[in-house]
């Protein structure tokens, strides 16, 4: 059978809210480009199909999911994918899909990756440069083939104006994520060209590369006939693009497997209580309603893990999107709870900073019963993902910030740059209980605590081996994580280390350690355990925190 022309959706022909003229796309100023429902829909209800402009698949999943329709092998109904010949990279389900692939633009890319080999860029580079390619042969075909993007309802124009069309908040961004992006965009540059030889990649994300400097300009009015999107700022802006407005593509587990920039899913903005929900089968994006949705409201979806504190959501926003709900007010009237911190009256008890140890911040916000910290939090921070416990009565709140979720594990702890293991410890209330009152720089001391243990198991759930903590052997990354967990356990409940200081049943913390303990019981086969760990402690988390029917509360329903 003849492949689908390039940018021809596989969801062709599918009823859509956004394709039937039952939502658009609107554009104010406090909101940007949004969704809007403009008949009533119906909880379960498609609200948009779309296939990407460019997608990748993640360095993980390069050998388990075809290249081109990023299906895998039980997915295609073939025992095995084969693998390209050239590249050694990429996979296909099918000779049909090979060929479709190099049609579409993996001609060059097979050239880029073999000047590189043996390593692979990582999927941010990789995704610019298929943006591009792309590109590039829409020019020399002089027509557009992107026909998600093309609808004028959509409002983003036709082809790779679709993706230009996309907000870069280069102005906004801080200068160490300009440069950032332009280092990135030196790399895509180089790959794009099939001039990024095997030395100048290090495994993970890092690329050595000289860094970016300003071009000198032009002596000659004909010197410089580059393309303008190809010139290293038109370059680094469109990995800002890509930064601020790509889907993580996930499997029904929500694991992700790849990476994607879908413009007409770009327009729905984010909410804490979203109203639809996003999945995917292969490349292909859908958006449906979790629930009944009124005429002129907008439809939302969430950007992030919503199962952490309020905090946290504000933070990972701002990083990953330049987003900040606290300049949300639709968001903030409908779904927040606002704690207006300490009073003024008493502003005087609130102490400074202080230094517990050698990387650990205690920062106190009172320790009156209705003391608070100056952020806003929702109910959830407030009845649970907050709550500190003081010979098990509800006695304050603390909240963690670090370490870094980053880097190897074991012996690499002791060569780890220092801020990446700083943590900041916020607590706030009484700390106190029938004339107990809990030391607050050892409650500081053993959160710290905490939150290194559970993120050192974040790390080791997916690791096979792992150095010992003095490097002199290598162990078993399951058993590591496992004596982690273990730990974890002893402190939180408040044992003799912890005098009496406990964190409570819902903190987010608490959450965090779950999951790892669910991966991991998962992963040693002890299904057992991980069903009482999923219903008896992460499901009530999701419940309070994401609507019924969005898929991490579905997976563990």
């Amino acid at each position: 059978a003849r492949a689908p022309r390039e940018g021809a959706p596989t969801s062709a022909g599918m009823p859509s809210a956004l394709a039937e003229g039952r939502a658009e796309v609107r554009v104010s100023g406090s909101r940007g480009r949004h969704l809007v429902a403009t008949q009533r829909l119906r909880a379960g209800d498609i609200v948009l199909v779309a296939e990407p402009y460019a997608a990748v698949l993640d360095d993980g999943a390069l050998h388990l999911r075809c290249d081109h329709t990023f299906a895998t092998a039980a997915d295609a109904g073939v025992g095995l994918l084969l693998r390209c010949a050239r590249s050694k990279v990429a996979r296909y389900a099918s000779r049909e899909a090979q060929a479709a692939a190099w049609r579409e633009g993996y001609k060059e890319e097979c050239a880029a990756l073999v000047k590189c080999a043996p390593k692979v860029p990582p999927p941010t580079v990789r995704l610019a440069a298929r943006v591009l390619w792309r590109r590039r042969r829409e020019r020399a075909r002089r027509e557009t083939a992107y026909a998600e993007a093309a609808a004028e309802s959509v409002g983003l124009g036709e082809g790779y104006d679709s993706v230009r069309a996309l907000v870069h908040h280069w102005d906004a961004v801080a200068e160490e994520d300009r440069a950032r992006f332009a280092h990135a965009a030196a790399v895509a540059s180089a790959f794009l060209n099939a001039r990024l030889a095997g030395d100048g990649i290090s495994g993970g994300d890092a690329v050595r590369v000289p860094p970016y400097e300003p071009e000198p300009e032009p002596e000659t009015d004909d010197f410089d006939d580059r393309d303008p999107e190809e010139t290293p700022l038109a370059v680094a802006k469109l990995i800002a693009r890509l930064s601020f407005n790509c889907h993580a593509l996930c499997d029904d587990e929500s694991r992700p497997y790849g990476v994607g920039v879908y413009p007409p899913a770009a327009t729905m903005n984010h909410a804490c209580f979203p109203n639809c929900a996003q999945s995917f089968r292969g490349k292909t994006l859908f958006v449906r309603c979790l629930r009944d949705v009124l005429p002129e409201e907008e439809l939302t979806i969430a950007y992030i893990e919503l199962a952490v504190t309020r905090a946290e959501r504000r933070a990972e926003l701002m990083k990953q999107y330049a987003f900040d709900i606290d300049e949300n007010s639709a968001e903030n009237e409908k779904s927040t709870f606002y704690r207006k911190g300490v009073p003024s009256a008493r502003a005087e008890y609130v102490a400074p900073p202080t230094e517990v140890g050698s990387s650990v911040t205690l920062h106190d916000h009172g320790s009156f019963p209705d003391s608070a910290p100056p952020w806003r939090m929702d109910e959830r921070d407030v009845t649970h993902a907050c709550v500190a416990t003081v010979r098990g009565a509800n006695a304050g709140g603390v909240v963690v910030v670090g370490p870094a979720r980053v880097g190897k594990t074991g012996a690499a702890d002791a060569e780890r740059d220092e801020g990446e293991r700083r943590v900041e410890v916020h607590v706030w209330g009484p700390l106190a209980v029938n004339g107990f009152v809990a030391n607050r720089e050892h409650v500081a001391a053993v959160a710290a605590e905490l939150a290194r243990v559970v993120a050192d198991a974040e790390r080791l759930a997916d690791e096979d081996e792992a150095p010992t903590a003095d490097g002199s052997a290598v162990r078993s990354a399951r058993d590591l994580c496992l004596e982690r967990l273990a730990r974890f356990k002893r402190l939180v409940d408040g044992s003799d280390e912890t005098t009496g200081f406990a964190l409570g049943p819902g903190h987010a913390l608490r959450h965090r350690a779950h999951a790892v303990a669910l991966r991991t019981q998962i992963r040693c086969g002890d299904f057992a355990s991980a069903r009482k760990t999923a219903v008896k402690f992460l499901l009530p988390a999701y419940r309070r925190a994401y609507p019924f029917g969005h898929p991490p509360l579905a997976q563990h329903l």
